[in-house]
């Protein structure tokens, strides 16, 4: 990721936060939602992707301290899975936020679909890379892991970024939306959301992430639960960083990668 000037990224940070509060305000003023939605909600849409791009300046002018990286991300992950279950099913239960049992072998078929579906996305994204020119972000490729230690707490991360980023985006942030927008506003929303908390991987990452969301958030809608997407997420996150790595990823000095 290009360098930016510190006022640039002050820059992103007041717009960030001014449109936290406009949307947050919007929704407990305009739409009569509960405070605590109103501040959750806020933070997926606006608050966690404009954290992401500030964050991700300071990545990438920084090498990365795998262990604790993975055990910081762990930490939030858990921290946002449990909020969201906790604020998300406070009324109704956990068929709220999308948490609905289905068969195990029903939630096996959908959740190895849907990993399949998201790992072809991340695999085209390594010929597209190549072919465009548009580079692949070289702090991608920093995060895998190469020890034992850090395959280890690669998978916990894993799961920890399918439980909390699926009932975030998936089950609590496309329910709440749905009333206000409609379906498919609500999705197009939240996997923009998605996507742009992803930008340290760079433009390439974040269209594809906000493509795995779109994949992901019609697995929950045609399943009724968000059961396969939390597994198939983690599934796809563990192939990718300890079986695919190399094939995900461009060469190194490719075109598509990016320094």
């Amino acid at each position: 990721m290009a360098q930016l000037r510190p006022s640039i990224v002050r820059g992103f940070a007041f717009a960030g936060l001014a449109l936290f509060s406009v949307v947050q305000l919007s929704l407990l003023t305009i739409v009569g939602m509960p405070l605590i939605d109103t501040v959750l909600l806020a933070v997926l849409l606006v608050g966690l992707p404009a954290l992401a791009i500030a964050q991700a300046q300071l990545v990438s002018e920084s090498e990365i301290e795998r262990v604790r990286a993975y055990w910081m991300s762990i930490v939030f992950l858990s921290i946002l899975g449990l909020a969201c279950w906790l604020i998300g099913t406070r009324d109704g239960g956990a068929t709220e936020i999308g948490l609905v049992p289905r068969p195990l072998s029903s939630i096996a078929t959908w959740s190895f679909s849907l990993a399949a579906g998201c790992l072809s996305i991340a695999l085209l994204s390594r010929p597209v890379a190549m072919w465009t020119g548009v580079t692949e972000s070289a702090t991608v490729r920093q995060l895998f892991p190469r020890t034992r230690e850090e395959k280890g707490l690669f998978t916990l991360l894993s799961v920890a970024a399918g439980f909390g980023e699926e009932l975030a985006y998936r089950g609590y942030a496309i329910g709440m939306l749905v009333p206000l927008v409609g379906l498919v506003s609500a999705v197009v929303l939240t996997s923009v959301a998605f996507g742009v908390s992803h930008v340290y991987q760079g433009l390439l990452g974040m269209v594809r992430a906000g493509l795995v969301g779109v994949l992901l958030a019609w697995g929950v809608i045609a399943s009724g639960s968000v059961w396969p997407a939390i597994v198939g997420h983690a599934l796809v996150d563990v192939v990718l960083g300890l079986i695919l790595a190399e094939k995900f990823l461009p060469p190194e000095n490719s075109p598509g990668v990016r320094e």
